[in-house]
């Protein structure tokens, strides 16, 4: 039952994320800003495409009655969370060595975004190693 909780809620978020990204694209073309909509609506597609292929499997994982949380991926979760915690200080180093050279908020807006490019990197190069459990 929580399992399916989770699935409604993620899809919930999911949806009002592209309606959000929707609305932001039409006010773009609105203002005559086309290649900036189309990037707009270049990012809903692929988050559209990549949701539904990770949705597939969840449903899938979800019939077979596998929960969502099950063991390995709480380990590969941690184990991803410390390598992307290594990472993103070398990160962080690198970005204040170069604070000179880049406003406040760049240097804020390229760490955050690294930090989650790192975890994700993390987690999809754990998420196939085999042994993790």
């Amino acid at each position: 039952m929580k399992s399916k909780i989770i699935l409604v809620l993620c899809v919930s978020i999911l949806a009002v994320i592209v309606l959000g990204l929707s609305i932001a694209a039409i006010r773009l073309l609105g203002s005559n800003n086309i290649i900036s909509a189309l990037l707009v609506t270049a990012g809903a597609l692929s988050l559209i495409i990549i949701s539904y292929n990770v949705l597939k499997r969840e449903i899938g994982y979800l019939k077979e009655g596998i929960p969502i949380d099950d063991e390995r991926s709480k380990k590969t979760r941690m184990y991803a969370a410390g390598y992307s915690y290594f990472i993103s200080i070398y990160i962080w180093l690198s970005l204040l060595i170069f604070q000179r050279f880049l406003d406040r908020d760049d240097i804020l807006i390229t760490g955050l975004i690294g930090m989650a490019i790192s975890f994700w990197a993390s987690w999809a190069i754990l998420s196939k190693k085999k042994g993790l459990v």
